[in-house]
């Protein structure tokens, strides 16, 4: 394999919380590529060296986005600094290469645990094809959840809302069925790469009430339907919020606090939390 030289960059913690990780089977520390472009390729980090045969392994791994963390200045500095001395080395792995096959676990993770279900339902359509369409089709042969019925009844729709502008594209998913805000700002964001998109779920919404960011709305579907975040009337949005003070940084952001979620907060390890000075809501 070719050795690619990166800032450091921590490659299981990275994919945990991405819907890249449903296209990737892991062998020791080597992940390999089961479905959609270049499909067999295989990548690792060792040290300050991404090990593969594919340069798209640096989107894959979240490697290519250690330099925009270095660069890009946000509304909320304190924020990034924290959120970077608890995950220094976390990158944002995303894989605009293959958005059908990114947007079949965004959909299926719907009201259900990711890594519990989704990683599962994926692996076992990867197995029986590498077609996105038809994987939509067989889906629900793969377990009775009703998101599996829903991805095959709504994965037309869906597709047909691919368009090079981003905004035509999120607001054609929001036309389609059982499709909310939160999944076009996941496709938007792990599908296209536009790490400016929020996908608002339970776990960022818990973190920021957390630290006590903002007074804010959720997203409403009738308004995102309507407008671009940056032209919206819906000025107390907090998907808006979040783009706005975070810039590019706030799909990251976004990984960083459902990550957060699971591994301190749901543990209740408040005091290993170096976000801790910060949370309104920490056990003494």
């Amino acid at each position: 394999m070719e050795k690619i030289e990166i800032k450091p960059v921590d490659l299981e913690l990275t994919l945990y919380p991405s819907f890249t990780l449903s296209l990737f089977d892991r062998s020791n520390e080597t992940y390999v590529k089961v479905a959609g472009m270049k499909k067999g390729c295989r990548m690792r980090v060792d040290g300050r060296f991404l090990l593969t045969e594919c340069e798209e392994a640096l989107y894959w791994s979240g490697a290519w986005f250690m330099d925009i963390l270095d660069s890009e200045e946000t509304g909320l500095p304190w924020l990034v600094d924290l959120l970077r001395a608890q995950y220094p080395n976390l990158g944002l792995s995303v894989d605009p290469q293959d958005p059908l096959h990114i947007m079949i676990p965004i959909f299926l993770s719907q009201s259900t645990n990711y890594h519990g279900n989704v990683i599962k339902w994926s692996r076992k359509i990867w197995e029986m094809t590498d077609d996105p369409f038809e994987a939509a089709e067989i889906a629900p042969r793969v377990a009775g959840s009703y998101q599996l019925r829903r991805l095959r009844e709504s994965f037309p729709c869906i597709a047909s809302a691919m368009s090079e502008d981003i905004w035509t594209t999120r607001r054609g998913i929001l036309r389609c069925k059982y499709c909310g805000p939160k999944v076009a700002d996941a496709f938007l964001l792990f599908g296209i790469a536009d790490t400016t998109s929020v996908p608002v779920d339970r776990h960022f919404i818990s973190m920021v009430r957390k630290l006590d960011l903002w007074d804010f709305e959720l997203p409403k579907r009738s308004m995102c339907v309507k407008y671009e975040c940056h032209d919206c009337p819906a000025n107390e949005c907090v998907r808006r919020l979040a783009s706005r003070s975070l810039g590019r940084l706030a799909g990251w952001a976004q990984t960083v606090f459902y990550l957060h979620e699971k591994l301190y907060c749901s543990k209740k390890l408040c005091r290993e939390c170096l976000l801790r000075s910060e949370c309104v809501m920490r056990l003494d």
